[in-house]
């Protein structure tokens, strides 16, 4: 669906990953599923959707840009994933991981996508967890700065993911943006925003997989809206007394696990004026969500103050769906990654007062 709207809608191929790892669709199918919840771009995982990767041939490109004519989609972003632990044994050097990137960028190029997606070190605020206890560093701004040339050479803008418990006013993202200042090459480097960190609770989806998995429905509602009305009625808890309570609750490893990682840990949700305020400097946008209810809307995040913040602060450019309730879903069944999508279009053009 070709618009001339500033903010235009896209789909992550992330979206669909059971239907694509089941082999249900193939990666023009998930195209095809994009293109009929409306959307005009797509952003695509290449290792996983691509069998010719990190090589791609002639060959591909044209069958692709075939199928971008086909279903009048054009492509927005290619994922880089800083694969610095890619080997059991050892983590890739910072010269490995730069020719890995590399690869990245003229991918993108290559398939004629502005950005990518560039998972690096500030990412969510901190280090990456690894194996044996040990941290794993992405792409730090050193490394950046050591892509940058190449980006302006294939004319790629690295997106800088500010995903939660990070935002986009984070300052662990201001050094890349220097060091891209002292290159002159501001241009080929921007953040991108993500919706998770705007939710104001976990989502049901989280809070339902938990009890599947044998928590108490009891302690875990309690503790939802706990954190619901830290952001919503700024009412703040004292983490020890509320760790108390659900223990005499009986709050279990279950229970403790969801304390632990929403609530000791709990971060406030970021701002909408600073993002009204960064909307102008944002190359890029991703519209979390993992569940939409009967009504329509998603159940943890005000899409229309968020997307309203967007349009308030002037932001041009790409809003595309990310889907992460699949995970969360299919322990009970087979979940319609292709309808989720298609309702979360419908709920996104209402907030950007589209006329269907």
């Amino acid at each position: 669906m070709i618009t001339n709207h500033d903010i235009k809608l896209g789909v992550s191929l992330y979206s669909y990953q059971d239907n694509y790892y089941f082999k249900k669709h193939d990666l023009e199918g998930c195209i095809a599923a994009a293109a009929g919840a409306g959307a005009e771009g797509i952003e695509v995982f290449p290792e996983m959707m691509m069998p010719e990767w990190p090589y791609i041939s002639d060959a591909f490109v044209d069958k692709w840009n075939g199928w971008m004519r086909r279903y009048a989609m054009k492509p927005v972003c290619i994922d880089h994933f800083a694969d610095r632990a890619m080997w059991k044994n050892k983590q890739l050097t910072d010269d490995e991981l730069v020719e890995r990137s590399v690869w990245y960028i003229k991918a993108a190029s290559k398939l004629g996508a502005k950005f990518i997606r560039l998972m690096h070190s500030a990412h969510m605020g901190h280090l990456i967890p690894g194996p044996g206890g040990k941290t794993i560093e992405l792409v730090n701004p050193k490394i950046a700065a050591r892509l940058l040339p190449y980006c302006a050479e294939y004319n790629v803008v690295m997106a800088l993911e500010c995903h939660a418990p990070s935002r986009v006013d984070d300052p662990l993202q201001e050094p890349y943006l220097e060091e891209a200042e002292k290159l002159g090459l501001s241009q080929y480097i921007g953040l991108q925003a993500d919706f998770s960190s705007y939710e104001y609770r976990p989502s049901t989806a989280v809070v339902e997989r938990s009890i599947r998995d044998g928590g108490k429905r009891e302690v875990l509602y309690y503790l939802l809206d706990l954190i619901q009305k830290l952001n919503l009625e700024n009412i703040d808890y004292d983490a020890g007394q509320v760790e108390e309570k659900i223990k005499k609750m009986g709050a279990g490893e279950e229970e403790m696990g969801f304390f632990d990682r929403y609530v000791r840990r709990q971060t406030r949700m970021a701002s909408y004026e600073k993002l009204k305020e960064y909307a102008k400097r944002l190359v890029y946008v991703h519209g979390k969500f993992h569940y939409i209810g009967e009504d329509g809307e998603v159940d943890c995040i005000d899409y229309q103050k968020t997307i309203g913040a967007l349009k308030e602060g002037g932001y041009r450019g790409f809003i595309c769906s990310e889907f992460e309730g699949n995970r969360l879903l299919n322990d009970i069944g087979w979940v319609d990654e292709i309808e989720y999508v298609r309702k979360h279009h419908v709920l996104m053009r209402k907030c950007l007062g589209y006329q269907d």
